[in-house]
């Protein structure tokens, strides 16, 4: 069973128990045991069968009545009873820009435009030159991070536009996230045991934030802007970008202050400056596949020890270089000073250097 002291008989054990029990009251001889088609074996077969799959259920039920070990299905109905439903996958958007075009060209809404990976764009709005410049806003058509572009990736119309080229640039395309992992949303339901709603303590700030796609992490400053303002402090999980665009910090802005204290002043939401670690690691073996796992390695351990106000020390570094998969041993050559987050930071792994 489920962290708890009862252990679950087995099927053979059922077997021999109920088969002996059945002998004995009957009072036979229990050598008849033996005899796999005698009445006594039988029953104990079938009763035995019986009682193991209601034993599953239990076990089964055991495990899902806690947040902790619940299957998916059973994590829904907890993440509702304590209101803290799964985020859904959000759309990226922002805008489309051509510059150069020439005056009075317009863009509809609802035209259709591509990225070179075949990701398709659909405008909100219609847009005509200003200036020279053409801007149109966005949003992707499929949810999830794949919508997000960098700026100045082509993203070309579909159907040609009178008086324009068919290649524009992408222009802040950002804020798509993916569905809540699954153990990332299992950890803020616990979280909600742990921590019950008191109307704009610190952790009242750090659960909102979390409730906003896009947003794993977060930290509460008093007094941030003056006397009585709250600074809130978001960043996801991610390894190698932690730092939430600002499409997300404006939706977590959005998300919280209808839920902050009406007394309180104002709320500051803001994503962190990046403190960049580089690493110089004379290695062994220095093989391509020992530098990618020592690489994942120190990523995970930035995201563990690179927290505002925290410190980087060499040997925690060194720790996790020792534990890749592959490495048989290493000298870290740089940093070896510890290496202090300052608040309203968060550690980057920056450039690896291999000797």
């Amino acid at each position: 069973m489920a962290d708890s002291g009862f252990t679950r008989p087995t099927l053979p054990q059922l077997i021999t128990a109920i088969r002996s029990d059945i002998l004995t009251r009957l009072s036979a001889d229990t050598t008849l045991a033996a005899l796999r088609r005698t009445d006594a074996e039988v029953y104990a077969r079938v009763q035995a069968a019986a009682v193991h799959t209601v034993y599953g259920y239990i076990d089964y039920l055991a495990r899902n009545l806690l947040p902790d070990l619940a299957d998916e299905d059973w994590l829904l109905r907890h993440g509702n009873m304590k209101r803290c439903p799964r985020k859904d996958a959000t759309a990226a958007a922002g805008y489309v820009r051509w510059e150069g075009a020439a005056p009075g060209i317009t863009i509809d809404a609802g035209v259709t435009i591509q990225r070179d990976d075949l990701v398709s764009f659909t405008t909100t709005a219609a847009a005509t030159t200003s200036e020279g410049v053409l801007r149109v806003p966005v949003t992707c058509d499929d949810t999830g991070t794949t919508g997000n572009t960098d700026d100045g990736i082509a993203m070309r119309l579909t159907s040609p536009v009178e008086g324009l080229t068919s290649a524009g640039v992408a222009d802040t395309v950002e804020g798509g996230t993916d569905t809540e992992d699954l153990e990332t949303w299992r950890g803020r339901i616990i979280e909600r045991w742990y921590y019950t709603p008191q109307s704009g303590a610190d952790q009242d700030y750090i659960t909102w934030a979390k409730e906003v796609s896009g947003i794993t992490r977060a930290w509460t400053y008093r007094h941030w802007s003056g006397v009585g303002t709250v600074g809130v402090m978001v960043a996801n999980s991610d390894l190698i970008n932690p730092i939430p665009d600002d499409a997300v910090v404006e939706a977590a802005q959005a998300y919280i202050e209808p839920l902050a204290p009406v007394a309180g002043s104002d709320v500051y939401v803001f994503a962190p400056a990046a403190h960049t670690v580089d690493f110089h690691i004379r290695l062994n073996p220095d093989t391509e596949e020992v530098r990618y796992a020592v690489m994942a390695e120190v990523r995970a351990m930035m995201l563990r020890d690179g927290v505002p106000e925290g410190v980087l020390k060499p040997s925690r570094i060194s720790e996790a270089i020792s534990i890749a998969t592959g490495e048989y041993s290493h000298e870290l050559v740089s940093p070896t000073e510890d290496t202090s987050i300052a608040k309203g930071e968060i550690g980057v792994v920056g450039d690896f250097t291999w000797t």
